[in-house]
């Protein structure tokens, strides 16, 4: 069976794997505004490269985020169509699971790991997943928007933190930034594998429309907001 994971978070990439065997696991080139563009066609070239057709993968995942909104909806709404047309099915798991698994692997002795993302004006988007005793990572709570000091706070420390931004991020706090993984992007294949028990494949429309729902969307104001000036009359 042909399975695919595509993420659009933090530009684009995709795998493909033919049961257990990985066919293909790289990252369209360049993360500007003309990666949206380049998406379908660099899709369809890879598949073509494969001796694939779009109707031979029967399973999608696609990654939910955090991450650009352009970037996420274009992914999605373009991984719906294909399965529109194909009769394939879908998920959304959060990208940052991907991101969490290498912290793990860094730190394999972490129960709780932060995924930090750049949330604009001074501000970091912070995921954070608990660690179960079977090694799998698990959601703990919403994504939020903090301050860089509120990451020392106790519901929001983490024993290990790892981020794709970290020259976009704001200065951390010493007890953060001594615990973070700077990773170069989003490895496709920990959101192929990710188990079904803890990330379904839906089974109607309202599932699928709940299941790749963005995680986060980062807010449109990207400064802080100015005094309103009231002109002397």
């Amino acid at each position: 069976m042909i399975h695919a994971a595509l993420d659009t978070s933090l530009g684009s990439a995709l795998v493909v794997a033919d049961g257990d065997r990985v066919l293909f696991n790289d990252h369209l080139a360049g993360t500007g505004r003309e990666s949206d563009r380049e998406l379908a066609p660099w899709l369809k070239a890879t598949l073509d490269g494969l001796s694939l057709r779009l109707n031979d993968v029967c399973r999608w995942t696609v990654g939910t985020g955090p991450g650009s909104f352009a970037g996420l909806r274009y992914g999605i709404a373009l991984v719906k169509g294909f399965c529109a047309i194909s009769g394939a099915t879908m998920r959304g798991v959060p990208s940052c699971l991907a991101l969490a698994h290498a912290a793990l692997a860094d730190a394999q002795d972490a129960r709780r790991i932060g995924v930090l993302h750049d949330a604009r004006c001074g501000q970091i988007i912070l995921v954070r997943f608990a660690r179960g005793t079977d090694a799998t990572l698990q959601l703990s709570g919403e994504a939020v928007v903090l301050t860089p000091e509120e990451l020392l706070v106790e519901q929001h420390r983490c024993d290990h933190y790892v981020s794709a931004q970290t020259a976009a991020l704001p200065a951390l706090p010493e007890a953060v930034a001594a615990r973070l993984l700077s990773c170069a992007g989003i490895d496709a294949r920990a959101l192929l594998n990710a188990p079904a028990g803890l990330w379904p494949w839906p089974q109607n429309p309202q599932e699928l429309m709940a299941s790749c729902e963005p995680l986060y969307v980062r807010p449109p104001v990207f400064v802080n907001p100015q005094p309103v000036k009231i002109p002397q009359i």
